[in-house]
């Protein structure tokens, strides 16, 4: 560690080695796997009601005879069916292949550069926001921009970093799209509400109202923030510290090409003729993706396929975009740019495997059960219910959040015990959803652990040399705590006005 991250860090660098000692989230699964397996031995044959069905069940030991023939009998079928695993995949083929082509980037790009100096500010968090669709491409393009812009307008780039890290990183979960968090945590969420109703179903457009709501708000208390906190706290700008190294990942303040623009008006008309596609499948009363019975949009085939539509959807912008802007020329370019955005998962791929196995060894073992309602009986009796109860769970993801980076990691290994819990007390599995995914976006911008900050330290340098970790925080904390603040008044305002969340998703059971 640098003597600059030394004298600036105090406790966040305390936080940075705590964080760094506790092993990879593939072997924190592996221990509470393990640590189930323990407890199911001592608490077997404790009995407990199913609290949806009034049966009585019965806790499990995974070394008996029975639990061990069902750990090595269920281990391949565990990790295939796990629900994230097919869902996350399947979406990343199409949205891999849009990133492949440089659609994303070149509408990242497009909405940025040239944009009214006074809105400038808010375009760089609004696009950092929208642009986490892109998944990490997003991080290395969005704070470099904005540092470019600021300077350029004779504002403090530095602010525009700001602006820009805390849309990628502290509103990672908030879009106007459904997105592969959506995707990700409804797979997760949907197998950890099944402990208490198997039939349940959670579908990823389950948050997709609240966060719509989220991306805009986000992006107002952003650009206030940093125009009036942040921007004024750091003051004038003072060229004479630059580095004079680039370090901004080679992204420039160009213009979009001809090529790239031909590309972008093919991929509008493609989603024109896309939506209308769709709308032809949901509109009409009798229409294709309705429920056959009911003729409802909620619930119906169209919610279910939501991955599907999506994959398509991404497919043909991708290949409408990439013919234009000559990114693809033949057959062999789809499939390399394919293959090529998935070779980033073969990590996702093992993490899903052993939180399969946790997840599963929790169900099977009905500790999940258990917990669950113990947990709710409990909070019943304390009276910790409600909406003092949403921003005690939000708070301690937020602080989980700076021991433990992995997102997915983290809804795996909590979501098993809160959604269950949660739902013995009316709380809906989407509303807990929201609720994490809330803690576990805003601390982003200022953990040590978010492994794009020691990318942005550098690139802070790049205008500053005397710049480190302690420089990037404070001028990130602000932000960190205005995301915090104002996404959990907006969760609140949902609660009590009881908004849906999505479609179908309301805030109760």
């Amino acid at each position: 560690m640098s003597n600059e991250r030394k004298k600036n860090g105090g406790i966040l660098n305390t936080i940075e080695r705590v964080g760094n000692r506790l092993p990879h989230p593939i072997f924190i699964f592996i221990f509470m796997a393990l640590l189930v397996v323990v407890i199911s031995v001592f608490t077997s044959g404790t009995e407990v009601v199913h609290p949806g069905t009034g049966d009585v069940k019965v806790v499990q030991s995974l070394l008996s005879r029975e639990g061990i023939v069902w750990i090595l009998s269920s281990m391949v079928s565990n990790f295939t069916k796990f629900p994230p695993l097919g869902m996350v995949l399947v979406m990343m083929i199409g949205l891999g292949l849009a990133e492949e082509t440089g659609l994303l980037r070149t509408v990242i790009r497009k909405m940025i550069v040239g944009a009214p100096k006074h809105l400038v500010t808010f375009i760089i968090v609004f696009s950092g926001i929208m642009g986490n669709i892109a998944g990490s491409a997003t991080f290395v393009v969005i704070p470099p921009l904005g540092g470019l812009i600021f300077k350029a307008l004779n504002r403090h780039p530095m602010a525009g970093i700001a602006a820009g890290f805390a849309g990628v990183a502290a509103g990672l979960s908030a879009n106007l799209l459904i997105t592969p968090t959506d995707v990700l945590s409804a797979g997760i969420t949907e197998k950890a509400a099944q402990i208490i109703d198997p039939a349940m179903l959670v579908h990823p457009a389950v948050n997709w109202y609240f966060m719509i709501a989220s991306t805009i708000v986000l992006s107002i208390i952003g650009t206030l923030t940093v125009e009036k906190i942040v921007e004024p706290r750091l003051g004038k700008y003072d060229a004479s510290f630059a580095s004079g190294e680039d370090h901004s990942g080679n992204v420039e303040l160009v213009s979009i090409t001809n090529e790239e623009k031909k590309g972008l008006k093919n991929a509008g008309i493609a989603t024109i003729l896309y939506i209308a596609l769709v709308a032809f499948m949901v509109v009409p009363q009798n229409a294709l993706l309705r429920h056959p019975e009911t003729g409802t949009i909620v619930p119906s085939p169209f919610l279910s396929s939501m991955i599907s539509i999506l994959f398509f959807w991404f497919i043909i912008i991708a290949l409408a975009y990439g013919y234009g802007a000559k990114t693809i020329r033949n057959s062999d370019d789809i499939v390399k740019h394919m293959t090529e955005s998935m070779k980033s998962f073969a990590g996702f791929i093992v993490l899903c495997f052993f939180a399969a196995q946790f997840v599963e060894f929790f169900a099977y073992t009905n500790l999940g059960l258990l917990l669950s309602v113990k947990g709710a009986d409990f909070l019943k009796t304390t009276g910790f219910v409600g909406a003092p109860l949403i921003i005690g769970f939000v708070i301690l993801v937020a602080l989980i959040n700076f021991l433990i980076g992995s997102s997915s990691a983290k809804w795996a290994l909590l979501a098993p015990i809160f959604v269950p819990m949660f739902m013995q007390i009316d709380l809906s599995p989407a509303l807990t959803q929201a609720a994490y995914r809330i803690a576990d976006s805003v601390t982003n911008s200022i953990s040590p652990l978010e492994p794009f900050m020691p990318y942005i330290i550098v690139l802070a340098q790049r205008y500053d040399k005397r710049s480190g970790l302690g420089t990037v925080i404070s001028a990130m904390i602000p932000l960190a705590l205005a995301f915090l603040i104002s996404w959990v008044i907006l969760l609140l305002i949902w609660y009590f006005v009881n908004i849906p969340l999505g479609p179908g998703a309301g805030i109760g059971m």
